[in-house]
């Protein structure tokens, strides 16, 4: 597997900014007007990528389902999913529009169809749900397309996870990348398990992120101090709206805040090597101290410990220098509170 991969234009992976994902999902609410002002508020709001989900009601759902008396009956779920289906034709217009105003365009397939639909209109990445983890049918298919593959893991033991990339690398797919989440919604902040990416990152050796769906931007933030390379978040216009997807979703103000937080975390985590910052150069001197006179040192006079003080600024010797000056004489004239040089001392 690799360490990178390259969605679109962008290389996605340690080093390279978080990848943000603008989860859409169901909140268009079958209305295209409205998908599109989703994608806008997304860029608006700094997403680097919109996401949608591609299912029909009779590809994702059985139309049945038992009851708590174990019942056959109608499965209520059915006509909500019947109702917020991606109609086909919206799948390249929104890609379209997506490319129109920059923006990357992915979507998850829930099905065989759907997988082929944006295979054939080109999507950069495929992104899977963690429902479809076990799915192997369906991983194998995507992963033949030969584009990368970032899966969520939600729910799932490491061993399912393992099996799931080994049936993508089966079909000679290495660019795959693994998002932790808690298939909940929303769920405790206690079934979030952060540290669980980093387990993903350590075992793969592949990209990592989260799928977040806990309130506020706390969870995503935290994951990217922890390595995160892909954040995905759902994105509404109004958290009151009805809909499945509404109410943990982020209103567009703190998503873009969430973008922000983010892209100020990934310039104060730097690279890691530990050195002073440029702007810190200069209390090298000022926080620092050196060794001053603390009062007239004559040629040839002996230094004794009383007559030199340790303070800033940092203008001579250090501090670590002292024992070596102590019972050595001068070798010129030392003024009261300047500082002792090096050439200014027989050692």
């Amino acid at each position: 597997m690799r360490n990178t991969i390259r969605i679109a234009d962008r290389q996605v992976g340690p080093g390279h900014p978080v990848y943000v994902i603008a989860e859409i999902g169901s909140n268009h609410d079958s209305d295209l007007g409205k998908a599109k002002e989703l994608i806008k508020a997304a860029k608006h709001a700094g997403a680097d990528a919109v996401k949608l989900q591609s299912f029909t009601a009779e590809g994702l759902l059985n139309p049945l389902k038992p009851d708590s008396e174990g019942k056959w009956v109608a499965h209520p779920a059915y006509p909500v999913i019947e109702r917020l289906t991606v109609p086909e034709e919206w799948h390249s217009l929104l890609f379209d529009f997506c490319a129109s105003i920059g923006v990357t365009f992915l979507s998850a397939p829930f099905d065989s169809g759907r997988a082929e639909l944006l295979h054939e209109i080109g999507v950069p990445a495929f992104k899977l749900a963690s429902g479809e983890l076990t799915n192997e049918p369906l991983l194998k298919q995507v992963a033949s397309f030969g584009r990368p593959v970032i899966l969520s893991t939600g729910a799932a033991y490491l061993e399912e996870v393992k099996r799931a990339v080994e049936v993508i690398l089966e079909e000679k797919n290495f660019e795959v990348a693994l998002l932790h989440c808690a298939s909940l919604y929303p769920p405790q902040y206690s079934d979030m398990n952060i540290k669980a990416m980093t387990t993903l990152a350590a075992e793969f050796g592949c990209p990592v992120g989260f799928s977040d769906h806990t309130p506020g931007n706390t969870v995503a933030v935290a994951a990217v101090s922890l390595g995160a390379s892909i954040i995905e978040k759902h994105i509404t216009l109004d958290r009151k709206l009805k809909g499945p997807d509404h109410p943990y979703a982020m209103e567009v103000d703190e998503f873009r805040y969430m973008v922000s937080e983010i892209r100020n975390l990934e310039k104060a985590l730097g690279d890691g090597v530990k050195r002073p910052s440029e702007s810190e150069l200069s209390e090298r001197v000022g926080a620092r101290r050196s060794i001053y006179a603390r009062k007239n040192i004559h040629t040839g006079e002996v230094i004794t410990s009383d007559m030199v003080k340790l303070v800033r600024h940092a203008y001579g010797m250090e501090p670590r220098d002292l024992g070596s000056i102590i019972g050595k004489k001068a070798l010129h004239e030392l003024a009261k509170d300047m500082p002792v040089q090096r050439e200014d001392i027989c050692i």
